[in-house]
């Protein structure tokens, strides 16, 4: 991958079959950091896609330069893909989201701003002021709302929504987080979150604008099990207590 100079904002996004998405989110965070005068990057990594989204990738690299990727042979899930995202990252201060385009790049910059003397700042689609522009289907909304339930009660965690894909940490303290991961599923977010607190890294939630965007192809049936029993065993096993 290209060497650059060290950005102040690095943002990672995991990638796996989103040719129809991607290209239209690096375009439009990659404008509207460029204008605001942010020093930046932007790691994909491509989670072992058997569509056209490298493809996709490469050629917004060629046009915004800021732009890196890493592709992965095989797919490791969400974690995964963050785990080595973040490997690759060199910014000052670390952030990640989704592939889709749900989290606008002027919310970005405003965690940015407010993270302030915190190690570490997630956006919450569930607080009051929050404005969420199309709502998921109301099936989705109740498992999201669910497991985040569930995960609070287990891992004694204070935050209304684990699971917005918003969130900037400080690279120090995110990486010693990573180091010590190996959750490669959609728990990922939760478990970082209950890492960072045992570590005593001070986490700010703030109300965030979403909006949520349509063929995603993660099935809300199967994976709020999953990502619970991920979230159980964690706990039940973890050296850290």
């Amino acid at each position: 991958m290209k060497r650059m100079p060290v950005p102040e904002l690095s943002i990672v996004v995991p990638a796996y079959n989103e040719e129809r998405r991607i290209g239209p989110t690096l375009d439009m965070f990659s404008t509207r950091l460029k204008r605001n005068k942010v020093r930046y990057e932007i790691v994909v990594v491509l989670d072992g896609c058997t569509d056209g989204t490298g493809a996709v990738v490469r050629q917004k690299a060629e046009e915004h330069g800021h732009i890196r990727f890493k592709e992965l042979k095989a797919n490791v899930g969400k974690g995964g893909g963050l785990l080595s995202g973040f490997l690759e990252a060199r910014g000052e201060y670390i952030a990640y989201t989704d592939a889709d385009g749900a989290t606008p790049p002027g919310e970005m910059l405003r965690l940015l701003k407010g993270i302030g003397g915190y190690d570490g700042i997630i956006g919450s689609r569930w607080m009051k002021g929050s404005k969420v522009l199309d709502k998921q289907p109301l099936a989705r909304r109740i498992a999201s709302r669910g497991f985040n339930l569930l995960t609070r009660a287990v891992l004694g965690l204070p935050y209304k929504d684990t699971q917005c894909p918003a969130k900037i940490f400080r690279g120090t303290a995110l990486r010693k987080i990573a180091a010590e991961l190996d959750v490669t599923n959609f728990a990922f977010d939760a478990l970082l979150l209950f890492m960072a607190k045992k570590h005593g890294y001070r986490i700010k939630e703030v109300p965030i604008e979403w909006k949520d965007k349509e063929l995603s192809s993660l099935k809300m049936s199967r994976a709020v099990p999953m990502m619970f029993f991920s979230v159980v065993k964690f706990r039940l096993f973890s050296k850290i207590k």
